[in-house]
């Protein structure tokens, strides 16, 4: 693939046996933190626990990243392979690395665990989990006014005319739901809709059925009538950002568009803010 930061499951079949090659899963369930991964050698992480702050609702600093990260393995050597279940897990910790500052060789496994499990490939070994040799990954300078906006930013783009992509599914955006459909309760945010205006992308929309990116042109065919051509910034957003980061991965690696900056707060924090307007 001729982005730098996706990889696919042959690529990474042909990479696990070089110790410099580092695959971290990321899951949404907490019970898996830490243990070992589907893919061999890979280490499994719940993604609070490496990507946000311990106490606080707010991204992990660049130098709590890297520590943790490196307890993981990954050092200035790298090349750290992310591997979300679901995917874009995996795209949200390649946003909040790009946005807080930590560097190195970051990359995204295409389809995720997922992908893997399907294609079960052959493999000559895996790296070792929790090697620690080696500095940590690099801080570099910080893109987060480049890539993440804020409520207040939100709420000044409804009436400024910058377009604000949601990319949940269509139930969510009816104001059906709150939360995907097939998690086994509706939650996450207080009230049900969207931001006003927002148009609807479903994240599912630029995946084929193992979850796998389409190729570029089947992408511009996909988003062509959201009419963003003209835009200075695009906002995207979903329930967590971890759908809307991986809108922006797409767009910024595949699409060669870097105006995307995603609401970190999304329809969770939307949804729950005493006089925010929302339409359905």
């Amino acid at each position: 693939m001729k982005t730098t930061r996706f990889v696919d499951v042959e690529w990474l079949s042909t990479h696990l046996a070089d110790p410099s090659t580092v695959v971290i899963e990321l899951t949404d369930d907490p019970a898996h933190d830490g243990g070992p991964g589907t893919i061999p050698g890979a280490s499994t992480v719940y993604w609070k626990s490496l990507l946000w702050h311990r106490d606080r609702r707010e991204l992990a600093s660049a130098d709590t990243l890297a520590d943790r990260l490196h307890a993981l393995g990954a050092h200035s050597s790298s090349t750290v392979v992310f591997a979300g279940d679901p995917p874009q897990f995996a795209a949200y910790a390649l946003w909040v690395s790009a946005a807080q500052g930590v560097g190195g060789t970051l990359k995204y496994l295409d389809g995720g665990v997922g992908a893997w499990r399907v294609a079960e490939p052959a493999t000559t070994g895996g790296s070792t989990p929790g090697n620690t040799a080696g500095a940590r990954l690099p801080i570099v300078a910080p893109r987060y006014r480049e890539v993440v906006v804020g409520r207040e930013d939100v709420l000044a783009a409804i009436d400024s005319g910058t377009p604000i992509v949601d990319l949940r599914s269509p139930e969510e955006y009816a104001g059906h739901r709150v939360s995907p459909v097939g998690e086994p309760i509706d939650h996450g945010a207080q009230r049900h809709g969207r931001i006003p205006g927002a148009r609807s992308l479903h994240i599912r929309t630029l995946l084929d059925e193992d979850e796998r990116v389409l190729p570029v042109p089947e992408l511009r065919e996909r988003i062509e009538n959201l009419d963003l051509a003209d835009a200075g910034e695009l906002i995207f957003y979903c329930r967590l950002s971890h759908r809307a980061s991986l809108g922006w991965l797409v767009f910024e690696d595949l699409l060669g568009d870097s105006r995307v900056r995603v609401y970190d707060g999304s329809w969770t924090e939307w949804g729950s803010i005493v006089g925010a307007p929302v339409e359905r």
